[in-house]
């Protein structure tokens, strides 16, 4: 490949196409609500454990505003990582179930846990909640 010819795709374009091409595979009924189910479940207990600790130390320190807005920081970025973890786990266990579809084994599952991470969209409709429910607490 000639770098000054064509340029490579970056791991977030690589991403979000290999997102989309994803959703548009046509998979049976069972495998997509095991997948979904499944990769929520298990980046649940990956995040688990951060989650108690966080809330713990919210829970001694509930009155400062201080320790609030770094309680909703650090749960953005928890829930930012559990998306990303979430889809990262479901396009494996698609991969692992289907190794007969060349489609589906040509998708990059890094670079959809890195495009999920960071996609925009969630994290800003996340925030969006987080401080709703912020401020319906007060």
């Amino acid at each position: 490949m000639n770098s000054f010819t064509e340029k490579e795709k970056s791991l977030w374009r690589t991403g979000k196409d290999d997102y989309k091409k994803f959703m548009t595979i046509r998979l049976s009924r069972k495998t997509n609500a095991l997948s979904y189910l499944f990769g929520i479940l298990f980046a649940a207990i990956i995040i688990l454990p951060s989650t108690f600790i966080i809330f713990q130390i919210v829970e001694l320190y509930w009155f400062s505003y201080k320790t609030m807005i770094l309680f909703l920081a650090f749960a953005w970025g928890l829930l930012m990582i559990a998306n990303g973890l979430s889809n990262y786990i479901s396009v494996k266990m698609v991969k692992a179930h289907n190794t007969d579809m060349s489609d589906i084994q040509a998708i990059d599952d890094k670079a959809i846990w890195f495009y999920q991470t960071l996609n925009p969209g969630f994290g800003i409709f996340i925030l969006v909640v987080m401080i709703f429910l912020w401020v319906s607490t007060l």
